[in-house]
């Protein structure tokens, strides 16, 4: 018995491993950014050359313990501290990672810097020194102003020059974005945009009066075919010009009438709540109507008896 649960525990343990090595493998170096001038700024306020890690497996995975570096030879540079719960990436989500070699400032902040005068590499390892990813950023492409570099979609293997830098957020974004520039571009004042909004609404207001009103129509030219055909099954005639004549009633009238008539039939009826209430009176107290004020002498207790 023993021997079978120290093989069962065993085995839930390497299971526990190999499904935690088969995450960290998930991990990916998405977006990468060399020369930051002016883009995106740490917690110090500095502008500084940052690196995108991406999550790409459907569960969190804690990426402490990992290592990164901008030095094949040397793939454990730099470790990541363990045991920080920040460290831990989401399902399909990101962390930031800057590389100003200043890693006295925290669990992000690498002990190496990007060079944007020279092509970068960075690496991403695993506990045992295992190459997990790699990002190689061309010299071209690390010496853009505030441009970063990447995948193109988010896990994708297309690389290319973001057209807009997205840290913590979907690459696709820079796409969009891209469009919404190029729309700005050719409406800067805004004209086209309130017509098209403009026009919209005027398009579904006609809309929906042409609906309401031949749906209206529809609805009363059939409730006449009906009091037509219940007639002429009871052997009369009915008048098609007194058909929905109310004498001259207004219609809100008629409209009240049938609602009464549906709630009396219905036994549908507000019912009174039979609660009740007792209010306190508040008396006002006088100390000049008060007995004790009229006694020459108060009166003592006779304690002989």
């Amino acid at each position: 018995m023993r021997i079978f649960k120290r093989g069962l525990n065993l085995f839930l343990f390497m299971t526990a491993v190999i499904c935690v090595q088969a995450q960290v493998t998930k991990l990916q170096i998405n977006e990468i950014m060399v020369n930051n001038q002016g883009d995106y700024v740490d917690h110090y306020g500095q502008n500084s050359p940052w690196i995108e890690i991406y999550n790409n497996s459907g569960a969190s995975t804690n990426i402490g313990g990992c290592f990164l570096s901008d030095d094949l030879n040397n793939p454990r540079k730099y470790p990541i501290t363990k045991g920080d719960k920040n460290t831990i990436i989401g399902p399909r989500q990101f962390t930031i990672f800057w590389a100003d070699n200043n890693a006295t400032r925290g669990t992000f902040h690498v002990n190496f810097r990007l060079d944007p005068a020279k092509e970068n590499t960075v690496y991403l390892s695993d506990a045992s020194g295992k190459l997990i990813d790699k990002l190689i950023v061309p010299a071209k492409e690390s010496a853009l102003v505030d441009k970063s570099y990447g995948r193109k979609t988010d896990g994708s293997q297309e690389l290319g020059v973001l057209a807009k830098p997205t840290p913590n957020i979907n690459n696709a974004f820079a796409d969009r974005d891209a469009a919404n520039e190029k729309f700005k571009e050719n409406d800067p004042t805004g004209i086209a945009m309130s017509v098209t909004a403009v026009a919209v609404v005027f398009l579904a207001l006609i809309l929906l009066y042409v609906c309401f009103k031949y749906t209206g129509r529809f609805y009363i030219n059939r409730g006449h075919k009906k009091a037509v055909a219940a007639a002429e099954a009871k052997g009369g005639t009915v008048d098609q010009s007194k058909i929905g004549d109310t004498d001259g009633i207004p219609v809100e009238v008629c409209a009240a009438i049938a609602a009464a008539l549906y709630e009396m039939q219905n036994d549908i009826h507000d019912i009174e709540d039979a609660v009740l209430t007792i209010e306190k009176k508040a008396v006002s107290y006088s100390p000049w109507s008060s007995k004790i004020y009229g006694l020459r002498q108060t009166p003592q207790v006779n304690t002989k008896r």
